[in-house]
């Protein structure tokens, strides 16, 4: 069918408008989704989860179920954003099949970024060891589930707290204050520990 073909599909069509297209049946659009995106939900999928299978067994599982429910994306959002949503929700799932803690998989590329809201100038926020990354990583099965959760969205994904509340389903005031007590608490673990 002539819509099927590759050269019907602008380079830099919207996700919005690929979104529209694969409802509507092409599903080069939808295979333009998937290309776009794969690299961005494997690296959500692999911040959460420490097995390269589990990272590539949502990866699929997110495809499949985005592919399932595009009716349910209105638009009013980003897509990435409805997608860094049923990855996330994917990964948690996961988690608790496996009946273990969520592990924030940190590696030298994967750090704690300064983001615009982080004071540059705290040592917490320059991390760049292998050896801290492996601390952390220990040091965060101590955590409680929500300050795990909201630590990982926050410092490790950058995102806003608005968004960290879009996604938890926790209000403000708890998103900063569970923040507060895992930034504090891994603070004093480092300091503890001779990292910092």
């Amino acid at each position: 069918m002539e819509y099927l073909k590759k050269s019907t599909i602008p380079q830099g069509t919207s996700d919005e408008k690929l979104v529209n297209m694969a409802m509507s049946g092409n599903t080069l659009a939808f295979t333009t989704l998937v290309e776009r995106h794969s690299n961005y939900v494997s690296g959500i999928a692999s911040r959460f989860l420490m097995r390269e299978e589990d990272t590539r067994d949502v990866v699929q599982d997110t495809f499949i179920r985005v592919w399932k429910h595009l009716a349910n994306y209105d638009g009013r959002s980003l897509f990435t954003t409805w997608l860094y949503a049923i990855v996330f929700n994917l990964c948690l799932d996961r988690i608790r099949v496996k009946k273990r803690k969520p592990e924030i998989s940190l590696t030298e590329e994967h750090m704690w970024r300064v983001n615009e809201h982080a004071d540059a100038t705290d040592p917490v926020y320059n991390i760049d060891s292998g050896s801290i990354a492996r601390a952390i990583r220990s040091f965060s099965e101590e955590l409680s589930k929500i300050q795990r959760h909201v630590f990982v969205l926050r410092d490790l994904h950058d995102l806003p707290v608005s968004e960290v509340c879009r996604l938890t389903g926790y209000d403000t005031d708890k998103v900063k204050a569970n923040l507060y007590h895992a930034r504090k608490f891994m603070r004093e673990k480092l300091t503890r520990g001779g990292y910092l």
